[in-house]
């Protein structure tokens, strides 16, 4: 079973990640905070495998909590959980090291898909965010790496930011397993990077 921690000011949503998790057989919640200095403060202690971050926190930001967290535990993995869309907080809380961004109004119904995305080596985004990333992507790399994919490779790239996993890609395109990780190695090695995360902050850094 995966641990997890959750950091949100709002008892709302801290209720409401506790509901869907509570009987969860593949994801236990180790730690609940309502501030990022209490998660950093016995983040050591716990050391959970995943945590979830509201951006909007009192004293120190969720993203600046991402980025000393990442810096000092970088195999921990960050999934963002907020009410925010706009462009600054979204490439700032990947380039902080966030491993998955989603927004509360469309995330909890697949909550638990998407934490278990992450562990997996996923960037689960909501459709908005996902949306978001592809065109700037395509823009920032238009007229480099980006153009060197097929358009199937396209496809499937747009698939892995949208947070499917190879053998969801794989159903929703009609093709084998064994394809979709022949494409995703073919785009990973393209844009020079090795995972789908790292494409992300790639291109966030860049």
């Amino acid at each position: 079973m995966k641990t997890l921690c959750v950091v949100d000011d709002q008892q709302i949503s801290l209720d409401a990640v506790n509901i869907i998790l509570k009987n969860s057989l593949l994801v236990e919640i180790i730690g609940v905070f309502t501030s990022a200095e209490m998660l950093i403060s016995q983040f050591d202690e716990l050391q959970p495998e995943i945590t979830i971050v509201d951006l909007d926190l009192p004293g120190v930001s969720g993203i600046e909590a991402i980025m000393l967290l990442k810096s000092n535990y970088p195999k921990s993995k960050f999934l963002v959980l907020t009410n925010h869309s706009d462009d600054g907080r979204l490439f700032d809380a990947f380039r902080a090291g966030a491993d998955g961004y989603l927004l509360k109004k469309d995330a909890y119904s697949n909550l638990e898909t998407a934490i278990i995305s992450v562990f997996d080596g996923g960037a689960p985004m909501t459709p908005e965010v996902a949306r978001k990333v592809i065109y700037h992507f395509q823009k920032q790399m238009g007229a480099n790496n980006f153009l060197t994919l097929t358009e199937k490779e396209k496809n499937v790239l747009q698939l892995l930011v949208d947070g499917l996993l190879y053998k969801e890609i794989a159903a929703e395109m009609g093709l084998s397993l064994d394809s979709i990780k022949k494409h995703a190695h073919n785009i990973y090695e393209k844009l020079r990077v090795r995972t789908r995360s790292e494409a992300i902050r790639k291109f966030f850094k860049g």
